[in-house]
């Protein structure tokens, strides 16, 4: 049997309720759609951490980030880690990757980790000796200095092609081609904005064509790709990876008015008193319409500045889809589509309005841990599951339908069983970690949180505290009523930290082997 080709479709800090296919009725997608109409949507997928470099890094190993490392943005991902796209490099795979990687970092506010850890300096040996640069693959100021030429296996990827950071003023290989295009890259940025949304900075129309914008250098690039990988008559894999919707929400053009904010419901959730949720939630929903402590930072918003932020960012979502059109048709061009693997994904989601809360960060409610999973192709029939799925998951089962074998200290579950049952199942609970460099919670040590979601609810024990967060999903499906404290749901309680221990020793890293008792 041939090897398939895949491509996977992946956004950046987008809600599985954001698509079409994931119910959304006012945000039109008909190309992702196409895709989940002929494939298996798995409508309980969610992450391994709701953070962009873990995620990313726990989907590409199929490892936790306790065990691959990359624990929070900021550390680079061992470039010696398995990866499932070596797996399928090395059995003869042409690898490629086109938009955002973030394996490694981007360079943002170095002097901001660097206070952030000045109490923990690195022991002997902790500090890896590997030639100077190796984690600057991905530094944007590194590509804005010139051209930089990517190794020959990137974590795998024998091609890649960056697109750095995110919106108008993405870096990279991207901001190289968009030079060439004869745009003025000092036309970028809320500064040289067409119009401002809101009183929040992160609304805004860029002062750039949409054919320019990242969104379409993603799509034609990948398409490009597609077309090469064709006439060589290799099988390949593609990871076709935009930086949007993630924020700042400025798609380009007539993607910017597409959405009235007034056709925008405001979610079921909005207005919750979070009277008995983490103190944290109580303080943000104080400051309701202010975002303090920077730009990634989680805040609750005002009404006004969510309906223009969803139109917003419906607005990319769209833009998104027309550009995955290009990449379908490229596969049609070249009668690829028989054989072709096309996964759909994300990184992470957003809060987004739920709660009334904005962005991420300690938050581990739906809206941020779960995303879409669609895995559509040869041999897989329409379906929809309501198995558990996690991003480890998505390398086991590429391999697998590749015919590709794993490798040692892989901690997902390839889902080709629920593929061809959508009433099976491969775990009974997922399992989330979160860390960050920084005290979040006020628990006097840098945010530590670990989750486990099951049928019956989520559990979500936060280091450092007495605080948690404890859900009763059969009665309570909108996570209203934290029920930690609640002596009426002790044994539940019980049931759940007993599970969260259990699915905690399910992800121990066991790759180190014995070479004798003692």
């Amino acid at each position: 049997m041939t090897q398939p080709n895949v491509v996977l479709i992946m956004a950046d800090q987008l809600r599985a309720d954001h698509l079409g296919f994931g119910g959304n009725t006012v945000v039109r997608t008909p190309n992702l759609d196409s895709i989940a109409e002929r494939g298996a949507r798995f409508d309980r997928a969610y992450v391994a951490n709701p953070v962009c470099m873990p995620n990313r890094s726990s989907l590409l190993t199929s490892r936790v980030p306790s065990a691959h490392g990359t624990r929070y943005n900021g550390i680079a991902l061992d470039p010696d880690a398995n990866t499932f796209v070596r797996a399928l490099r090395d059995e003869g795979y042409r690898t490629m990757l086109v938009g955002k990687a973030h394996f490694q970092n981007i360079g943002h506010q170095p002097e901001f980790a660097a206070k952030m850890t000045a109490d923990q300096p690195p022991k002997p040996g902790e500090d890896r000796r590997r030639e100077d640069g190796w984690d600057k693959w991905e530094d944007i100021e590194r590509h804005r200095a010139g051209w930089v030429e990517m190794p020959a296996d990137y974590y795998g990827f024998s091609h890649t092609e960056l697109a750095i950071d995110h919106s108008d003023y993405c870096g990279g290989h991207y901001e190289h081609w968009l030079w060439e295009q004869g745009f003025d890259l000092g036309r970028r940025g809320l500064e040289h904005a067409r119009d401002t949304a809101t009183d929040w900075g992160q609304i805004y129309q860029p002062d750039m064509p949409a054919e320019v914008y990242p969104t379409a250098w993603v799509g034609a690039r990948s398409a490009a790709l597609i077309t090469e990988a064709a006439q060589a008559g290799e099988p390949f894999f593609l990871q076709c990876s935009f930086p949007d919707p993630h924020h700042p929400f400025t798609p380009p053009g007539d993607y910017y008015s597409m959405y009235d904010p007034a056709d925008i419901e405001l979610p079921a959730t909005f207005h919750d008193p979070h009277e008995t949720s983490m103190p944290r939630m109580r303080a943000l929903l104080r400051r309701r319409g202010e975002q303090v402590g920077g730009e990634m930072a989680p805040f609750s918003p005002s009404e006004e500045q969510y309906r223009e932020a969803a139109a917003k960012e419906y607005g990319a979502i769209s833009f998104i889809d027309d550009a995955v059109g290009k990449v379908l048709a490229a596969l049609a061009d070249n009668d690829l589509m028989e054989n072709t693997i096309v996964i759909i994904t994300s990184d992470h989601g957003d809060m987004f309005g739920d709660h009334g809360m904005m962005l991420k960060l300690g938050m581990h409610y739906e809206g941020c841990v779960r995303v879409p999973l669609v895995i559509a192709g040869p041999g897989i029939e329409a379906s929809a599951s309501e198995s558990f799925a996690s991003s480890l998951d998505v390398g086991p089962t590429v391999l697998d339908l590749a015919g590709v074998e794993g490798y040692r200290g892989m901690q997902g579950a390839s889902l080709r069983g629920v593929l061809a049952d959508p009433g099976a199942t491969v775990r009974q609970a997922v399992y989330i970690e979160e860390d960050q460099m920084f005290d979040a919670c006020r628990a006097g040590r840098p945010l530590q949180i670990r989750t486990a979601i099951t049928d019956r609810g989520r559990i979500s024990v936060f280091h450092g505290l007495a605080d948690g967060e404890l859900y009763d999903h059969v009665a309570d499906p909108l996570e209203l009523e934290n029920r930690w404290h609640d002596a009426d749901h002790t044994q539940f309680k019980v049931e759940m930290l007993t599970q969260l221990m259990q699915s905690q020793l399910d992800h121990t890293d066991t790759t180190l082997r014995p070479t004798a008792m003692a």
